[in-house]
C-alpha cells in the first residue's frame, strides 16, 4: 500500500515550478499524441497537473481538457496562464486525484506527469480505468532532474540537497517505506492489476544548460527544498549552493542531457 504524502507539499512553489522545470521535449509530445491517436477531438484529463506542463503541451490535440491538482496555488497559476493565452477549453479543478468526481468512460487520455509516485497509485489507477473510454489511454510521463548524474557539479548539487534536507528535516516529507513500496510494486505492476494493457514505454533526451540561479530556482520548485521548507535559511542555502558550484564549475556552464520517459497503458 502506498504511503500518504501530505497535501501541501508544493505550497509556494508554483512560480518556480513553471519557470525552472525543464519542459517536456516536443518529440515526446508528438510521439505520445500519435500513439494515442489524439487529433483534435475527445477529452484529456491531466491529473496532478502542477502549473500545466502536460495541459498546455497537449491542449490543442483535444476538444476539451480537465486540469486537476490538489494544490490551489498550482491551479490558480495555471488558470492565469490559460486566461493570458486566451484558452477557454480548459477546466481547472483544485482537487486531489483520489477525490475527483468525474463521469465514467468520458476521457480519451489521462496524463500524469512526474506525479504518479506521489499519489495513492492503486486507488488512482482503478479510478482512471473507470474514467477512460474503452480503448482510451493512461500515460505516465516523467523527466530527469539536475542532480542525477556523474558530472562534478551534479554530485556537488546532490550533496548540497542532501545536506539541506537533513538540516531542515525535509526527509520527513517523504512517507516511511516509500522507496521500498515502489521497488516491490513498480508502476507497471499497479497498472496491470488495475486492468490496463501496457502499451510500451519510450525515452527521449534533451540537452540543457543550467546556471546557478536556475538550479536555485529548480530547488525551490521541489517539495523538499521549497521556500516553505527553507524559510529564513534560504539565503544561507543559496550561498552554500553557489559556493559548491563555483568550486567545481568556475565558468558556470552546467550542461546536462536530461532523460524523459513516457509510459502508455490502455484500457481494453
Amino acid at each position: 500500500m502506498d504511503g500518504q504524502f501530505r497535501r501541501d507539499l508544493y505550497r509556494g512553489t508554483a512560480g518556480y515550478y513553471d519557470r525552472f522545470r525543464v519542459p517536456y521535449p516536443p518529440d515526446l509530445i508528438e510521439n505520445l499524441a500519435g500513439r494515442c491517436g489524439a487529433g483534435g477531438q475527445g477529452r484529456l484529463l491531466d491529473l496532478a497537473c502542477g502549473t500545466g506542463q502536460l495541459t498546455f503541451a497537449l491542449h490543442g490535440r483535444f476538444a476539451e481538457v480537465w486540469a486537476v491538482d490538489q494544490e490551489p496555488d498550482m491551479i490558480g497559476f495555471a488558470r492565469q496562464k490559460a486566461a493570458a493565452a486566451g484558452l477557454g477549453a480548459i477546466r481547472f479543478l483544485a482537487c486531489a486525484a483520489e477525490d475527483l468526481a468525474a463521469p465514467g468512460e468520458s476521457f480519451d487520455l489521462v496524463g500524469i506527469g512526474n506525479a504518479f509516485h506521489r499519489l495513492r497509485r492503486e486507488t488512482v489507477a482503478a479510478r482512471v480505468r473507470q474514467w477512460l473510454r474503452p480503448g482510451g489511454f493512461l500515460t505516465l510521463v516523467w523527466g530527469g532532474d539536475p542532480w542525477t548524474g556523474d558530472a562534478a557539479w551534479q554530485q556537488a548539487l546532490a550533496a548540497v540537497r542532501d545536506r539541506w534536507m537533513t538540516r531542515t528535516g525535509a526527509r520527513g516529507r517523504i512517507p516511511p517505506g516509500y522507496d521500498r513500496d515502489r521497488e516491490q510494486r513498480p508502476d507497471q505492476v499497479i497498472l496491470r492489476e488495475a486492468g490496463f494493457e501496457l502499451a510500451g514505454s519510450r525515452q527521449f533526451g534533451a540537452s540543457w544548460e543550467w546556471t546557478p540561479e536556475a538550479l536555485i530556482g529548480f530547488a525551490y520548485s521541489t517539495s523538499v527544498l521549497s521556500p516553505a521548507v527553507l524559510g529564513g535559511q534560504a539565503p544561507e542555502f543559496e550561498a552554500d549552493l553557489r559556493r559548491e558550484l563555483r568550486a567545481c564549475a568556475p565558468g558556470g556552464r552546467l550542461r546536462q542531457t536530461i532523460t524523459f520517459g513516457c509510459e502508455l497503458a490502455r484500457r481494453p
